[in-house]
């Protein structure tokens, strides 16, 4: 039995495509005749065949494609199948849940997380900005602040170095106050104030005369220990109090700074660590200092509204409320026209410069009423 080609055609391999022409048999079926019968087992052996030979085929198609394919289009490629492979995921995770035998609240529920999860996504871009310009405006105008201070910081440094520089003067021993014009002019000081060099340079009206203020948090003395332990700038309300009262209204020889305050009242055991002043600390200091105190049981508005009237000044212990969340000593200065009160406030600087109410600043003192507290008056 002689073999022949179709055509006189032969294999070919162009790189992608393998050309095969068919041979045939003289006499058998594929060439026209009757080809000879076969079995079963030798069609399956036939059929094992062509079927091996057509993915050996087409692994050398492949192989041959990847060879010369970019790195680019196989990636391609690997997305696409990826692609398939999620496609068939859902489409097998969406028959199953049809085929779930759910009720209806189940399908209210699932409604009603669906639309949250709507409305989340579509509102998480307009969120993140919000958010995103919120920062932003209050960094800037942290920054501007921040600015605004340093300026006038600077003006004001640059004001009393040009009055040091003109009168020789060593560190700054007077006290400045702003023109119309916002330029320091020097202060003339009663003669009963005694100066104490500190960083606000600022006198108070009081019903006593002009009150030299002082502040817990001047970097003269706010990091000094008391006692080897407590800092002035949280502990010291007490000795820098007195020191206010003493250097204005007390008959001394030399200023009194509030750490010499602060060692006095260590000494005399009227300074407790990690708690503060005594209340005692109040009438005793004053006395050793040469003023009068007195502890005032009286404590109607009516009352403290006439002592203010008569020349006294008032110490009051101040519990939790608008000016402390403990104990706290600040000074009832004097009345406003309005039946208020003005205070010093050797915390804050700047609750000096608003009136207050006296039925809010004698509702707010502290039921303590050890040494005479918690308030008393005093007077030269």
């Amino acid at each position: 039995m002689s073999t022949q080609t179709a055509n006189k055609s032969t294999n070919t391999w162009d790189g992608l495509n393998y050309d095969r022409k068919e041979t045939f048999v003289a006499g058998s079926a594929a060439a026209g005749g009757s080809g000879a019968h076969k079995t079963l087992r030798e069609r399956f052996k036939d059929f094992r065949r062509s079927t091996r030979e057509y993915i050996d085929a087409r692994k050398a198609e492949n192989q041959n494609l990847k060879a010369n394919l970019t790195e680019e289009e196989i990636f391609l490629g690997q997305v696409l199948r990826a692609g398939i492979a999620l496609s068939a995921l859902t489409l097998s995770m969406s028959a199953a849940y049809m085929v779930h035998p759910y009720t209806a609240q189940d399908v209210v529920d699932v409604g009603k997380t669906s639309i949250q999860s709507v409305d989340k996504t579509v509102r998480m871009p307009y969120d993140t900005y919000r958010e995103y310009s919120t920062l932003i405006d209050a960094d800037d105008a942290a920054k501007q602040a921040l600015m605004a201070q340093k300026r006038a910081d600077m003006a004001a440094q640059e004001q009393i170095q040009s009055h040091l520089s003109s009168s020789g003067a060593e560190g700054n021993p007077k006290i400045y106050a702003a023109d119309s014009n916002g330029n320091l002019m020097e202060m003339l000081l009663p003669e009963t104030l005694h100066y104490v060099y500190n960083d606000y340079n600022s006198v108070l009206d009081t019903a006593l005369g002009s009150m030299l203020y002082f502040c817990q948090s001047d970097s003269h003395w706010k990091d000094y220990r008391i006692a080897g332990v407590d800092r002035m700038g949280a502990y010291g309300c007490g000795p820098v109090t007195v020191s206010m009262l003493v250097n204005s209204f007390a008959k001394t020889d030399t200023p009194i700074t509030p750490v010499e305050v602060a060692d006095w009242a260590v000494e005399n055991k009227l300074y407790a660590i990690h708690g503060g002043s005594y209340h005692s600390l109040i009438p005793e200091a004053l006395e050793h200092y040469g003023l009068n105190c007195t502890s005032v049981t009286d404590r109607t508005a009516e009352n403290v509204t006439e002592l203010l009237k008569s020349g006294h000044v008032l110490i009051a212990l101040m519990g939790k409320g608008s000016l402390t969340d403990a104990g706290h000593f600040v000074v009832i200065t004097q009345l406003t026209s309005d039946g208020n009160v003005m205070i010093a406030d050797p915390a804050k600087f700047g609750n000096c410069q608003k009136a207050w109410s006296l039925e809010q600043i004698l509702k707010e003192l502290k039921a303590a009423y050890d040494g005479g507290g918690p308030l008393w008056a005093v007077s030269t």
